[in-house]
């Protein structure tokens, strides 16, 4: 009963606040991108929890379970990618001024660049928030007997009601207050399984004679250089094309928000995967023989703290699904109104017209996320675990070097896009040849073909060049001027080359 209330009383503060933050909406940009006015800390903690997802919490936790410090490789590729935010991308991105990734698409190379990465992405969202829903509701039953078909309708009404009604504003806060439950935790089950264990480094001394191979960065060869460049690569590199994480800066306030909400991104990550390890390391010794590593996560709420701490611990995991969830969901509804409907549909909707499309494409991909979620099966959560490589593959590199190289043109782009997804899907049919994801291979044949086919055809436009090489300035006019709501333009929309 007490994980029950914790839960009930976590998912009624996050439609108090999404309700509060909400009130500020009244335009497409305000619900779209939070009428790019978020501070530093929102925007971190928006970054922070939509990176996280309940698989942080429990897919992770048993991969440290059964690899200990090894394990590290796999968020070793998220700091790299933070990093490379802070230093370079994430003010280009801001500056650039759009909503979505198909207007960079639609600017830097045409329309049909921008087309198909928004089918891709609209397919992707449904898929990621269903994972969401399916992860929730399994550690819910497991942890408070709750049916999964309940939980799966709870959660989903919740953040449809704050997601809906305050876009990007309401994920924003929720995401503040997730934020500081899932730090709280994190640690809070740490310092219980150290004291469980005699503290930091008894619980080395302890795991080193358990197996030192615990204590080993590469788990005792059981995680392999190409494994562990794999992991990199593919949260370093491949957080490049997951659109739910490129549009955050679009939503803060200046390219200094941007830029310092990524290092304080970076610091958040470091804090919340540090004592997840610990906790792993510690139920290795704790509880050994778990052969199913997913279950650690719930066994370490029940029987190693108190119903009080396993229900916050639980309500941490539930709001880390919840924020992505969320997230996930805004990007559906944006890029079915904006990159769909107002660029090939109804290019002159007025401004209350594209807010309200974009509130009814969000709760109708929500509604059908959660009708799935209810059905779901085993080739649909297969196909949305691979999403990620897929969606990085192909269009990671074709951000990257659109910012970057000024030659790239439209023909190699599309080349580099196609290139990249096509190396994806050859390689999972393959079955992930060396153990390398996806995204490792995808980068080198992406790149490739974007630079050969750009060399062989004719240079971008000079505007183009101008555009995102040119003078700061140019780069710098209003995003309004270049991005403009329909209410207020007379419906003209980006993406025209």
């Amino acid at each position: 009963m007490v994980y029950v209330i914790i839960l009930l009383l976590y998912l009624a503060a996050l439609i108090f606040v999404g309700k509060l933050a909400s009130r500020g909406v009244s335009s497409s940009d305000d619900w779209a991108v939070a009428g790019r006015s978020l501070g530093v800390w929102s925007s971190a903690a928006s970054y922070f929890t939509t990176v996280l997802s309940a698989v942080s919490f429990i897919g992770y936790m048993g991969y440290y379970y059964q690899f200990g410090w090894g394990g590290w490789w796999n968020w070793a590729g998220t700091l790299i990618c933070t990093i490379l935010f802070a230093g370079f991308f994430a003010a280009r991105l801001r500056r650039f001024g759009g909503v979505t990734i198909s207007d960079f698409l639609d600017r830097r190379f045409g329309k049909a660049h921008g087309a198909i990465a928004a089918v891709l992405i609209l397919f992707s969202t449904v898929l990621f928030t269903m994972a969401q829903l399916v992860a929730s509701a399994s550690i819910i039953k497991v942890i408070t007997g709750i049916p999964e078909y309940l939980s799966v309708i709870i959660v989903g009404i919740v953040f449809l009601a704050f997601t809906v009604t305050g876009g990007m504003k309401s994920v924003a806060w929720t995401s503040v207050l997730t934020s500081v439950l899932i730090l709280f935790g994190a640690y809070a089950l740490m310092i219980a399984i150290l004291g469980k264990t005699g503290g930091f480094w008894e619980l080395h001394r302890l795991a080193y004679s358990e197996d030192p191979a615990l204590l080993d960065p590469f788990a005792g060869g059981s995680i392999g250089a190409g494994l562990a460049l794999s992991w990199c690569v593919t949260w370093g590199i491949g957080n490049f094309g997951l659109p739910q994480l490129i549009t955050k800066f679009n939503s803060c306030k200046d390219e200094k928000t941007a830029r310092y909400s990524q290092g304080i991104s970076g610091i958040l990550f470091v804090l919340f995967y540090l004592p997840l390890m610990v906790i792993g390391l510690g139920m290795r010794i704790l509880r050994p023989g778990i052969v199913q590593t997913d279950t650690v996560a719930s066994i370490a709420m029940v029987e190693m703290v108190s119903p009080l701490i396993g229900g916050i611990v639980l309500a941490a995991i539930l709001g880390a699904a919840i924020s992505t969830a969320a997230s996930v969901l805004l990007q559906a509804g944006t890029t079915a109104t904006r990159d769909i409907y107002q660029k090939f549909i109804n290019p002159n909707a007025e401004g209350e017209r594209v807010l309200a499309i974009s509130k009814g494409t969000t709760l109708t991909v929500g509604i059908i996320s959660i009708v799935l979620s209810l059905f779901n099966s085993s080739t649909v959560l297969m196909i949305q675990s691979n999403m990620v490589g897929v969606l990085g593959s192909m269009l990671a590199m074709t951000i990257i070097i659109g910012f970057t190289w000024k030659r790239s043109n439209a023909q190699g782009g599309m080349a580099g896009m196609l290139a990249g997804i096509l190396t994806a899907v050859i390689w999972y049919v393959l079955k992930q040849p060396f153990g390398w994801m996806p995204i490792l291979p995808a980068i080198f044949t992406s790149t490739a073909a974007n630079i050969l086919v750009s060399l062989m055809t004719p240079a971008p436009p000079k505007e183009t060049v101008d555009e995102f090489f040119g003078k700061k300035d140019r780069i710098e006019e209003e995003p309004e001027k270049k991005f403009a709501d329909a209410a207020g333009t007379g419906g003209k929309t980006c993406g025209q080359m």
